[in-house]
């Protein structure tokens, strides 16, 4: 791959797929394959495909040991850890007698495996090495020591490539358990891949494995849970079902080791049109405020994550403006505001548009895939949403602010407006004046004591710092949080002190709109 292709996509996530495969060898005791140039060809186009794969592929075909070490080191070399890496090895697989697994190149000699070979070991620690947090191994060979003519294995069993390959961020698929029999698609007949004769029907056709795998991903069928997207754990139950049904004796394995879900491929045509959970639906429609009111913060969160299903949740937001409750009402119109601030969808269609068809873009720079393409039209750009009116719905009387410019508690003069609101300023106002009088009793006593001790029968003089802070502060309390509850009617049409505010409430509205309260995350409307 050009190097200035590399270049191009610096500092961007990529998706890098390398695949070896051998299918004629030097050594007359490995034999020739049939599958390996097919499987090489029907998955690199099912990778490289832009609406499937979206991988830069490179292969490395019929080549020596160590131009295939070298790909296999610079291949895992100089990633971004969010850089997704899939190996695709289809060749013999080899044990030495300690047990060792090899993977077979063209010049690979049994008796010279050390140095004609390619050691899973030596792959086991590019891997480790790789910065890459995603990296995907799909093994499609066998243990082909038992048909090497004459040779004793004393290393029985399964190989162990699990334990051999494993670590952080990893995922491997093999094509069978122990790694000792893989086999080829005969459509008259399922027969062993290993032949230590040339075939008499030179075109061959894929293995069972690979024909499994780039089925799965170009049919979409692999896509179990239909969200559009094939996981490698997805990948790795269709491909176990294909290739028990076709051959009870192949049973592929899975070892993984990542965290979450590591997205292989895109399926667009098997993807759901969105929906939101059921849960969420079901809490919307409740006859209860307070679900209602609680539905209203869960719609707000997946509206910012500014998906296919955000957006039914913002259009699920606008219906909520019309409920009958004005703290659900207000709660959406809020949280719509708050959606409208962030633009989540402009930003995921920016950042996440599908490149163009072919996997490169102009100048060489590789842009991984977006999402798939969805069958189905997407919900309308959403429309800014005015933000709420004064007085939450209600006009603001002008007692709820003459309340807090009455001196001392004559506020609660105004107890008996026929304005529940109104009365509810009144209320909360007089609380402001009980703090301060609650404060003068507490604090009346020790001044007097340190007066006493001090100066004795003596005036206080006007100086004395304790007193004019006491005197200071008295004056500024009552006068501070009026002055807030004034700045917040004019900037929201209501107020509300903590624990105050709950007090008058309870006094003027009741156990209930208290509770009520209590059970929003939003503020409570007028009434």
């Amino acid at each position: 791959m050009a190097a200035d292709m590399r270049r191009g996509n610096a500092g961007r996530a990529r998706r890098l797929a390398l695949l070896l495969a051998s299918d004629r060898y030097e050594d007359p005791g490995l034999g020739s394959l049939r599958s390996p140039a097919h499987d090489v060809r029907a998955l690199s186009a099912a990778l490289a495909d832009p609406r499937i794969g979206g991988f830069e592929v490179d292969d490395v075909f019929n080549r020596p040991a160590h131009e295939v070490n070298a790909a296999i080191e610079d291949f895992f070399c100089d990633r971004r850890p969010d850089d997704v890496l899939l190996l695709y090895v289809s060749s013999h697989g080899v044990k030495d007698d300690a047990g060792r697994l090899y993977f077979a190149t063209s010049n690979t000699r049994v008796n010279r495996l050390g140095s004609t070979g390619i050691a899973s070991t030596f792959v086991s620690e590019q891997m480790s090495h790789s910065m890459s947090r995603n990296i995907i191994l799909l093994l499609d060979c066998c243990y082909s020591g038992a048909f090497v003519e004459g040779m004793v294995v004393r290393g029985g069993g399964s190989v162990g490539i699990n334990e051999r390959l494993s670590g952080s961020g990893r995922a491997i698929l093999s094509s069978s358990s122990a790694l000792e029999y893989a086999f080829e698609l005969d459509r008259r007949r399922v027969t062993k891949e290993i032949s230590r004769y040339p075939s008499q029907d030179e075109s061959g056709g894929p293995s069972v494995f690979t024909e499994a795998l780039v089925r799965g991903l170009t049919t979409g069928e692999a896509d179990r849970n239909r969200d559009g997207r094939i996981s490698i754990d997805e990948l790795y139950d269709y491909t176990y079902s294909e290739v028990t049904a076709a051959n009870p004796n192949q049973t592929p394995t899975k070892f993984s080791d990542v965290s979450g879900e590591l997205i292989v491929a895109f399926s667009p045509g098997t993807a759901r049109p969105p929906a939101l959970p059921e849960e969420v639906s079901s809490a919307v429609g409740h006859p209860l405020t307070s679900v209602r009111a609680a539905a209203v913060t869960t719609l707000k969160d997946l509206a910012l994550a500014g998906d296919e299903a955000g957006r039914l949740a913002y259009e699920r937001l606008r219906t909520l403006l019309g409920d009958d409750s004005r703290m659900v009402a207000t709660g959406a119109r809020e949280a719509m505001a708050e959606v409208d601030r962030v633009r989540p969808f402009e930003e995921r269609r920016r950042v996440t548009a599908p490149p163009p068809p072919g996997p490169f873009q102009s100048g060489g720079a590789w842009r991984p895939p977006g999402p798939p393409s969805r069958p189905w039209p997407p919900p309308p750009p959403a429309a800014p949403v005015a933000p709420p009116a004064q007085g939450w719905e209600e006009p603001l009387r002008g007692g709820s602010v003459l309340a807090y410019l009455l001196p001392f508690f004559a506020s609660l003069l105004l107890v008996f407006s026929r304005s529940r609101n109104v009365r509810y300023h009144a209320v909360q106002c007089g609380l402001i004046d009980a703090v301060t009088t609650v404060y003068v009793v507490l604090t009346v006593l020790p001044l007097g004591i340190y007066a006493d001790i001090r100066y004795g029968t003596e005036p206080v003089p006007g100086g004395d710092v304790p007193f004019i802070a006491w005197t200071v502060t008295l004056l500024l309390t009552p006068c501070v949080l009026r002055g807030y509850c004034l700045v917040q009617l004019a900037r929201k049409g209501t107020a509300r002190i903590k624990f105050l505010g709950t007090l008058a409430r309870r006094v003027v509205y009741g156990p209930q709109g208290a509770t009520e309260m209590f059970q929003s995350p939003y503020r409570w409307s007028q009434t």
